[in-house]
């Protein structure tokens, strides 16, 4: 055994791996948690004439399905479009946002047949990650916003 022969070499991966874990500031806010030095979130960086798109694709064994809402500040009023349908955003509905991309950065992975990818892109950044884990569908609260 390892331990018995060089209980050195055990004390040092235990010391590695203690210093290698990173303790963070975090922010608790009904039952989410967020880093407490968290950059702005794409509504939040929006600036008047700017926009920014999310690309909600569903597959599944029986399904296929994209989406693709708008949302745009024009004048210091944001609005946010799906389909054929526009709403000038509530400051509810723009907290809907916040904690849809809070959310969203923080997917653990999953393995469930249904994967919902999630792309979100403006002028400065695009990022696209994919829920395999079929327990958040943080889809259907934006759609509830329309």
């Amino acid at each position: 055994m390892i331990l018995k022969k060089h209980p050195w070499l055990f004390l040092l991966s235990i010391l590695i791996l203690t210093t290698s874990f990173k303790v963070d500031n975090s922010i608790v806010t009904a039952d989410n948690k967020y880093s407490a030095e968290r950059l702005p979130t794409m509504v939040e960086s929006l600036q008047h004439g700017e926009y920014y798109t999310i690309q909600i694709t569903s597959i599944g064994c029986f399904h296929g399905k994209r989406q693709i809402i708008t949302v745009l500040n024009k004048e210091g009023i944001l609005t946010a479009s799906l389909n054929n349908k526009r709403k000038i955003l509530s400051p509810s509905d723009v907290n809907e946002l916040i904690h849809f991309e809070l959310q969203l950065r923080e997917i653990p992975l999953g393995g469930c047949t249904t994967v919902d990818t999630y792309s979100l892109s403006n002028a400065y950044e695009n990022f696209t990650i994919s829920d395999g884990t079929c327990n958040w569908q943080g889809y259907k609260t934006l759609l509830a916003i329309f």
